[in-house]
Parts: C-alpha cells; structure tokens; sequence
C-alpha cells in the first residue's frame, strides 16, 4: 500500500509541474505592455562604444481561435508583427516594416523560438549580419548583410538573473553560435565571421538581456559586440 501512495504521489507531482510549464510565459502578448532597453556597441576597430536607448510596444493585439497576433512598435518606428500559436507554442514572425532602409535579407517569415515552453533543447533558424561594419577605406561604412544558419541550445534554466540592480525569477539562457563569410573586395579572399549570441529570458517578462558578438580577422572590420539590458518593464 506504500508502494502505491509514493507511486501516486509521484505522479501527482510530475503533472504539478507539467502544469506550471505549460503556464510560463517568456512572450508576454498584453497590449500596451512596453519594454525600455538600454544598447551598447562596442567596435574593437578604434575601442570605440556607441550607446542608444529603445522602447518597444505592444502596440496592436488580435486573437484568432489558438493563435495570437502581436505587433511590436519600436520608438525608431520600425514595426514587427509575431504570430503566437498556442496549440503548436510555436513564435513566428509574420512581417516587418523598417524605419530606415538597411533591410532584411533572412527570411521575414520565419519561426522564431519553436517551442515556447522552450521544452525542445536544441533548434536551428535563418539570421543575418548585422554589427559588421568597415572602418577603413575603400571599405569605410561596408556593412555585409550574409544570411547564415544559427544554432540555439538553452544552456540554463530556471534560475535568477541580475542585471543593472535588478534581479529576475525563474529565467532561462540560450546560447547560439554560427559562422557567415563575405567579399568586402575582389581583390582578396572570403572574410570569415563568427557569431555568438546569447539571451536571458524569464518568465512573464520576456527578454531582459542579449549579448551578440560578430568576429573577425580582417583588419579593417575587426571585431563588434552587441550588449541589450532591460532597464524597465510595464505599462
């Protein structure tokens, strides 16, 4: 009879805890929600640091049987329209409109994350060039933008996450990694780069920290890293 009541009690607990997964939300969807981010650029190039702020609101929501349709506004005026479907707990994107003209030549509809309770570990996804950029001429103001194949794990789950004085419950970390190469100039070979890209989501808040860093060897580009902080989340 003991036997039973632990078996039971086992039970009981694995389906408490399936049911508080199914529960967590990494891609909060209320309108009007907004998140302000603090980003830091850094060029190896001259040790040089760019610093910007940006806010992101949830500025329009309609929902569609198990699906949710989102569109972000960011106070550059670029737009993002993402897809939640509950019944797959896929994100996708489904459009995006730019502020300015430097374009998106990775897919614009594309999956985002392909498992919101990010129960599937490993996944892969079409990105794109971004922070390289060329500091010497002819190359001045180069910037590639190759298309390449990333590669996400999630490294860390449910822990706490401090940042800026601010601390986060119940968070979890990818890690994703990929290689692009382009010609800057004819004259010479292929310039290699490497991409790491890291983030910290957690539970009912969503992203509250990226690192991305774009290496090379190639003089002229050297190396640029990406650090986004959330500074403050709400309405």
């Amino acid at each position: 009879m003991r036997l039973i009541n632990i078996k039971y009690l086992t039970i009981v607990f694995l389906l408490i805890q399936g049911c508080k997964s199914e529960k967590k939300n990494f891609f909060p969807s209320d309108i009007n929600l907004k998140w302000m981010y603090s980003i830091n650029i850094y060029s190896s190039y001259k040790n040089e640091r760019f610093l910007k702020k940006i806010m992101i609101t949830n500025a329009k929501r309609d929902k569609k049987n198990n699906k949710v349709e989102i569109s972000k506004l960011y106070s550059d005026g670029s737009y993002y329209t993402y897809e939640i479907d509950k019944k797959k707990k896929t994100l996708s994107r489904k459009s995006v409109v730019l502020a300015f003209d430097e374009g998106i030549v990775e897919p614009v509809k594309k999956i985002v994350y392909p498992d919101l309770t990010f129960k599937t570990n490993e996944w892969e996804t079409q990105e794109q060039l971004f922070l390289v950029k060329g500091f010497q001429p002819p190359l001045r103001n180069f910037k590639p933008r190759t298309r390449f194949k990333m590669k996400y794990k999630v490294s860390r789950r449910n822990f706490k996450f401090q940042s800026k004085n601010k601390s986060f419950d119940d968070c979890i970390e990818i890690e994703g990694k990929g290689s692009a190469s382009f010609i800057a100039d004819t004259r010479s070979g292929p310039i290699i780069v490497d991409v790491i890209n890291n983030e910290v989501l957690c539970n009912n808040v969503g992203l509250v920290y990226q690192e991305r860093s774009e290496l090379t060897d190639a003089s002229a580009f050297g190396n640029m890293e990406l650090k986004k902080y959330l500074i403050n989340q709400g309405n």
